[in-house]
């Protein structure tokens, strides 16, 4: 008896006992010293790579400001800014497979803690700034990301005319040249506080004295002082990409500016931000160049809790998974192709697990037909087309159908956060791994600042299934007018869905939504089936609901 006792004793205590020793180093055990105005690249990177190789390490920053130079990076931003790469350089240097310079690679790190104590990277040069590739159990705490010089340049309008504006640049990235890519131009509308109903897109006409330009285009007399945010990307790499990895934790992580994204997840499982902030650097009113973030192809759970966005170029958040094109059928092989606009947000492609679900989807109206099973997947390096072997046979006319792996569909919670001041939609859902939505502020955005869509244009899907949007405020949102739903919208975007009811299981219930006096109505539900819409308080919209090919429940 007392043998045994001491036995399950010592299993107990070797249950207990980690599989790794945790030890703690420092960014200055390398070299890193913050606040000296020096390139602390080679001492970091060592330091990354010491995480990278011995298990359950913490790393500790210091507080105060690390400079991260790389030749390479800052290289490509020169180019980008002469305008080399024309008015859009996305086309030139957001592309399947592409070379990229990381800033901090912790590519294969396990059970990895990062204590930044709210030190700044300052990324010189245009590069991804902290990589998570296969990790496991990584944290990163009180981290800030932004950039020597930034990948906009903000300014004030000092003129408008009946077919132009003129634009005086106090913060350029750099001097502003007839080159300089604009390829968007935001503008802050402090009448309804928030990112103004239009955008304008490469629309340069003339720098007319320095660090001025005058733009083309139509707007109201009263946006004269208002502050404008230029970048000269769309995309590029995010400033923290998560790519097969499980479990990865940000805690009060900070993202100032971007060239691209904030943060992007491709194929990971398991994200939890709490406290990120997606939001402008001291002075500033404009944070990254596109989305804040963006998680495609994912599993698990993704949550955001206590987030703040502000300023950011585009969603707040977008969860999907990719529509495929099928280009061949030998036998039970298939050919796919993503012709999504500008491919994957990784820039690599979708590939499915063997035992991944992939289902067929009409392309006509999104509807799912059939469910087929990964035998094997076959991909050239680099290659954008692969192909797969399924577990039954496709009809004739596979042509008129698109492929998506039903199996990468996440769980999503998005609670007590605000999101503020940016084009498109706050948050842009297309799930059908379930989601709650709750206790968030969302004010001054162009779209809808929840919406539940799919869409074949991005070939971004699916539909979304069991989510719960409760207890939002929402202001002045879809200011543009282009959306029906100022505050909430569920839609299917294709060319015939008449007959589509795809979302399903969807309840919006407590939310308050005001001052939406562009859009036609506060909620949109179209497309969708077993929708409860209860206590929702809706004022300044001119329709309070507005119901096409839907099943509501009130």
């Amino acid at each position: 008896m007392i043998n045994r006792f001491f036995i399950a004793c010592f299993m107990f205590i070797g249950m207990c006992v980690s599989s790794y020793a945790q030890k703690t180093v420092f960014v200055s055990d390398f070299g890193a010293i913050p606040n000296d105005n020096k390139d602390d690249a080679v001492a970091l990177r060592k330091a990354a790579e010491y995480v990278r190789n011995n298990e359950g390490t913490v790393l500790v920053f210091s507080s105060g400001t690390y400079i991260l130079h790389d030749d390479k990076a800052v290289e490509l931003e020169n180019t980008v800014m002469s305008g080399a790469y024309g008015q859009n350089p996305e086309r030139k240097m957001f592309i399947p497979y592409h070379d990229y310079v990381r800033g901090l690679d912790f590519t294969g790190a396990k059970n990895a803690t990062i204590m930044a104590n709210g030190a700044t990277l300052l990324l010189d040069g245009w590069m991804e700034g902290v990589s998570l590739e296969k990790t496991n159990n990584s944290k990163i705490k009180g981290l800030c990301i932004d950039f020597l010089r930034k990948p906009m340049s903000e300014g004030i309008i000092t003129d408008i005319q009946n077919d132009n504006y003129t634009v005086y640049f106090d913060k350029p990235a750099r001097e502003i040249t007839m080159g300089t890519p604009f390829p968007r131009v935001n503008i802050w509308d402090n009448k309804i506080d928030g990112h103004y109903r239009d955008t304008h897109g490469m629309n340069r006409e003339a720098v007319v004295a320095p660090n001025t330009v005058r733009f083309k285009g139509q707007l109201p007399k009263y946006l004269v002082g208002a502050t404008v945010g230029a970048p000269h990307t769309f995309h590029y790499r995010p400033a923290i990409f998560i790519h097969e990895s499980v479990n990865t934790t940000l805690d009060n992580v900070t993202i100032n500016g971007n060239c691209g994204m904030g943060i992007v997840g491709f194929h990971t499982n398991t994200v939890t931000m709490n406290h990120l902030n997606v939001v402008p650097a001291s002075g500033f009113k404009f944070s990254t160049n596109t989305d804040a973030t963006h998680f495609a192809a994912c599993e698990g759970k993704i949550t955001f809790d206590h987030c703040t966005f502000y300023g950011e170029g585009d969603d707040a958040t977008n969860v999907h998974g990719y529509y495929h094109d099928i280009t061949a059928v030998e036998g039970n092989m298939v050919t796919l192709e993503l012709k999504a606009p500008t491919f994957t947000h990784a820039q690599m492609s979708d590939l499915p697990r063997v035992g991944d679900v992939m289902t067929l989807v009409r392309i006509a109206d999104l509807v799912p037909v059939g469910n087929f099973k990964v035998r094997s997947v076959e991909h050239k390096e680099k290659e954008v087309p692969f192909s797969i072997e399924v577990d039954g046979k496709l009809p004739a006319n596979f042509k008129d159908y698109y492929f998506i792996n039903s199996t990468l569909m996440p769980h999503v919670v998005f609670q007590n956060c605000v999101d503020w001041g940016h084009m498109a939609r706050g948050i842009l859902l297309k799930t059908t791994g379930g989601a709650l939505i709750q206790n968030n502020v969302f004010q001054g955005l162009t779209h809808s600042a929840i919406a539940l869509s799919s869409e074949a244009n991005w070939k971004e899907g699916w539909h979304s299934k069991n989510v719960v949007i409760r207890n939002n405020k929402i202001m002045n949102c879809a200011v543009n007018g282009d959306y029906h739903g100022a505050g909430i919208a569920l839609n299917i975007i294709a060319d015939d869905v008449k007959n589509a009811k795809l979302h399903e299981n969807i309840v919006i219930e407590g939310n308050e939504i005001t001052s939406c006096t562009e859009s036609e109505c506060g909620i949109l539900v179209s497309n969708a089936r077993k929708v409860k819409v209860r206590n929702n308080i809706i004022k300044g919209c001119k329709k309070e609901l507005f119901i096409e090919n839907a099943e509501v429940t009130k």
